[in-house]
């Protein structure tokens, strides 16, 4: 009887964890892009947007401590070992990088446009959680046969992503 209902079960499955994953694809994807409209709006890459879109390390530590996340001591021993201040350095300097690069190139942050996210989902990834690695693509429609990208590492913390890292800002030719 058991064996009659295991194919159904199977794919019952499976279709809840392609929504599921589609879910939190449609939501990292929702962050990136009303990143790209705050700043545009701002006609700035400040700070403390940056900052807004990352996980904080309150949310990090407290993940660490979830058993549910059977996150490793060694992760939680170094996620409760970053201070406060070492954290805002750490999201300083990225950002730092970011604007560095941005000013190279030129950038008219006000003519920014969100053209998509490239993702491909890591089981074991950064604290040892499932998570994704993206590439940001967007535009500044002021400069012809350019995009621009930014690496964006998402992490899973339950059910929910977060926007753990964004660097790496790059010129790319259409």
């Amino acid at each position: 009887m058991l064996k009659k209902f295991l194919p159904f079960v199977f794919i019952l499955l499976f279709t809840h964890l392609v929504h599921a994953q589609n879910e939190t694809v449609e939501a990292m994807t929702a962050e990136v892009e009303e990143m790209t409209k705050e700043i545009s709006k701002r006609e700035s890459f400040t700070l403390t947007l940056f900052k807004k879109h990352l996980v904080s390390l309150s949310l990090l530590r407290k993940a660490a401590d979830e058993p549910a996340l059977r996150m490793s001591q060694k992760h939680k021993d170094n996620i409760k070992s970053v201070t406060r201040t070492r954290y805002a350095e750490l999201l300083k300097e990225d950002h730092q990088s970011i604007v560095d690069e941005a000013t190279k190139q030129d950038i008219n942050w006000k003519k920014i446009e969100f053209v998509d996210l490239l993702y491909k989902p890591r089981a074991f990834f950064k604290f040892g959680q499932p998570g994704y690695e993206g590439l940001w693509i967007f535009k500044d429609t002021s400069k012809k046969d350019v995009l621009f990208t930014m690496q964006v590492d998402f992490i899973i913390l339950g059910t929910d992503a977060y926007i753990l890292e964004i660097d790496d800002f790059k010129k790319q030719l259409k």
